[in-house]
């Protein structure tokens, strides 16, 4: 017999019928059955049982003959149970290969369609309109990729949902079939955690509570590993949200400018600046060894006298459009090997970087090597022409200079015929302020200084030749006529017999801070028409060494305006207490392609645009806004200075052939050459990469935690039919009584087990809930 829970009326109740309670069908025969009386109008009433006996079939029971009962199919379970977690294994597969491409940084190409590797844009064409017409082509070829990546990005986060939704079952389960039961609210956890608004669910906290109080330990316990499944339950819900975002970053490659292999073919070993102008590691075109040596710089005359002049010209159209237009000045070029290069003017930095000739060279062979291994000549693992831009680097030597512009008196204070003080006035920095400036010159002083002179012939009738003097000082003072800031040097001049004066002190002196960078190895040039004791236009400068990286883009559409020109990039600005450079002052004798005291022609742009300008500097002193004549002039010495700049060797150390006990550092680094690459590329450059990476991780460590359930008690996989069947055949054992809440039904336990045929069935764990007892 089954067991019948009937509520057997007592007085006082209402009349009418009331429900039978079924028991378990699968309970043998002959049993004894319980009858429930619980009256529903009247409470604090002890409810009582009556022993019955009654007969009863359930339709789901065996041997109902009604019911034609499936045989078991353990066989087939387990079939699909390892295809679960095939499919599990198999989702490990391409986000494996995902994270190799984006750390491996893999390149595609041009394009991200490029089947068999072959998808050249052409950035090596002559003709510009052939590169821009395939560019459009692979445009448009990578917008139909884009777009079916995005439906594979999609497919991977569907395949983890299913990854997730078998490993929180899975999980459930082995609660459900073991120790205390599953709460009711966690049965379907498998079906709802991917909505977000599970977070959110009260349930979803509560349920692991127990109605009654857990005593022992083993029962809090299992409350705690509860806890540990909701947690399990919410962190597959922000998971299961954030993958397919987290797939399409590592699915999707990008547009990235990458560095192919940096070749350290020099290391650094110093520069020519303080030397006299020729060495080993540049030689003038047109000069010898013995022309170098007697100072005959006009040897050079053929290669830089016109570079030089076409600055100068440069200068005079661009002030006087900028004078018409006021759209700022565009600075004239110049070319060295297969290159064009100008100067490097920065408004937030004083100082003007120059690109270094012998530099500009290196990287000229490094362009006919890059040709030799895009048309094949040489062997090359690196598809320089499967990029949309190709950009040719090379880091190097470069000499930065900050020139002031000035005009006052010259006047020279003898201490001796080979020791003399030479004075500037007019010297300023703020333009409110205004100093005069002094250097050290003769053999006499136990510093170094030196100064060369040339003349410009000028070709204008009626006026003085212009004569140049470039002078050198590792020292120099400051004063006005009330400040000299601590060097002693103004009693010296105005008060004292100057050979009375200890002026190694006065200019060992140290200056103030903001002065520092500007007081040691000063250059100074001076253009006069009536030498000393007379007001002068002069222009004092200071030098710095930096090692920026040389960038030239041979994008063909970049080239098409007939210019490839070199930009300095990762330039840094020269701190205020940084010692300057060095600078032979024979460099502007070099630039200017004369010799020692000798006579440029007046027919050069150069000396022309100096002899049309000087009678309006003489006449007009410095302020902050220049006039179009000052402004020309700055340009003019500046290009002079930058020529000499340009023209500086420098020594290096072969790096393949380089001896151990040569030492490296920031003074003496190595000097790369590479290419930059502007392809389609995976990688995890940013942010959302890195979050995109930790997500897919995440779920990685959560399709191998389910592939370790593989062998768990889980290997019946129930559909929610069955689920739902077994909920409706199961028959209470009172353990609602006395709940009215759906976070309190969801605090139920249930155990799970299989029944002969393989469908679940639901047991009550009457120990974490607050059923009355039945007596």
């Amino acid at each position: 017999m089954n067991p019948v829970y009937q509520r057997v009326p007592s007085s006082g109740d209402h009349p009418g019928p009331y429900p039978t309670y079924q028991g378990s069908p699968y309970q043998s025969q002959g049993q004894t059955d319980f009858s429930y009386q619980a009256p529903p109008n009247k409470e604090n009433v002890r409810p009582s049982v009556q022993v019955t006996q009654h007969s009863s079939t359930s339709i789901f029971r065996p041997g109902n003959p009604e019911v034609d009962v499936p045989k078991p199919r353990t066989r087939k379970r387990w079939l699909l149970h390892l295809i679960s977690h095939l499919v599990t294994a198999l989702w490990l597969a391409p986000i494996a290969w995902l994270l190799y491409l984006n750390y491996k940084r893999h390149i595609i190409g041009a394009s991200v369609w490029c089947p068999g590797k072959k998808c050249s844009a052409g950035v090596f064409e002559s003709d510009p309109n052939n590169y821009i017409q395939r560019a459009n082509q692979l445009d448009r070829n990578d917008h139909n990729a884009l777009g079916a990546l995005q439906f594979v990005a999609k497919g991977l986060e569907i395949w983890f949902m299913l990854v997730a939704t078998a490993l929180i079952y899975d999980v459930a389960m082995v609660f459900a079939r073991r120790g205390g039961g599953l709460p009711l609210g966690y049965m379907l956890t498998h079906l709802e955690f991917g909505d977000f608004r599970n977070l959110f669910n009260w349930s979803m906290w509560t349920s692991p509570i127990p109605h009654a109080n857990s005593a022992s330990a083993r029962q809090r316990l299992r409350t705690m590993t509860l806890y540990l499944f909701a947690v399990l339950a919410a962190f597959l819900t922000l998971l299961t949200n954030l993958m397919g975002p987290a797939t399409a970053v590592l699915v999707l490659p990008t547009l990235q400018w990458i560095d192919t292999p940096h070749q350290a073919d020099q290391i650094f070993n110093g520069t020519g600046a303080a030397l006299e102008p020729g060495g080993d590691g540049f030689s003038f075109p047109g000069c010898n060894n013995e022309s170098l040596t007697l100072e005959t710089y006009s040897c050079n005359a053929a290669a830089f006298a016109p570079s030089l002049d076409a600055w100068a010209t440069s200068a005079a159209a661009n002030v006087r459009q900028n004078a018409q237009f006021q759209n700022g000045i565009n600075l004239g070029v110049s070319q060295e090997g297969a290159f064009d290069f100008t100067l490097n003017i920065s408004m937030s930095d004083p100082v003007v970087w120059v690109p270094n000739r012998q530099v500009l060279h290196w990287l000229s062979i490094d362009l006919m090597n890059l040709y030799a291994n895009v048309y094949g000549e040489a062997n090359s693992k690196i598809r320089y022409n499967d990029s949309l831009t190709t950009v040719l680097q090379r880091t190097g030597p470069s000499i930065g200079v900050n020139v002031n512009y000035n005009m006052g008196n010259w006047t020279i204070y003898e201490l001796s015929e080979t020791k003399m003080v030479e004075c500037f006035g007019g010297w300023t920095v703020d333009y409110k302020n205004f100093y005069t400036k002094c250097v050290q010159s003769g053999a006499d002083w136990n510093t170094v200084n030196a100064w060369s002179n040339f003349t410009l012939a000028n070709p204008i009738p009626g006026q003085k030749n212009i004569t140049v003097f470039s002078m050198y000082s590792e020292k120099s003072v400051y004063f006005n006529d009330t400040d000299d800031f601590g060097s002693g040097i103004l009693s010296c001049i105005h008060g004292r017999k100057l050979t009375d004066c200890d002026w190694d002190k006065i200019f060992d002196h140290e200056p103030p801070r903001d002065l520092r960078n500007t007081s040691k190895n000063v250059g100074i040039t001076v253009y006069s028409t009536q030498g000393s004791n007379h007001d002068v236009v002069w222009c004092d400068q200071v030098a710095y060494l930096g090692f920026p990286t040389y960038q030239i883009d041979l994008n063909p559409s970049s080239a098409s305006h007939g210019l490839r020109l070199v930009q300095l990039n990762n330039i840094s600005t020269a701190p205020l207490d940084h010692t300057p450079l060095p600078v032979s002052p024979r460099w502007l004798l070099a630039a200017w392609s004369v010799d020692v005291g000798g006579t440029v022609n007046g027919s050069r742009a150069m000396v022309q645009g100096l002899a049309r300008l000087m009678p309006s500097l003489l006449t007009t002193p410095a302020t902050t806004n220049y006039t179009d004549d000052q402004r020309e002039f700055i340009f003019l010495h500046t290009y002079a200075i930058g020529q000499a700049m340009s023209m500086v060797n420098y020594y290096f150390v072969n790096a393949t052939e380089a001896d151990p006990s040569v030492h490296v550092d920031a003074d003496h680094p190595y000097l790369y050459h590479f290419c930059t690459l502007h392809v389609w590329a995976f990688g995890l450059s940013g942010r959302t990469s890195r979050l995109g990476v930790a997500v897919v991780l995440a779920g990685s460590f959560c399709a191998l935690l389910r592939l370790l359930l593989v062998f768990s008690f889980v290997r019946h996989e129930h559909s929610p039919v069955e689920l739902f069947m077994a909920a409706l055949e199961h028959q209470h054992q009172h353990e609602f009584v006395g709940l009215h809440r759906e976070k309190d039904w969801a605090k139920v336990r249930y155990r799970m087990e299989l029944g002969h045929h393989g469908r679940p069935t639901f047991h009550p764990d009457r120990s974490h809930h607050g059923t009355p007892q039945i007596s």
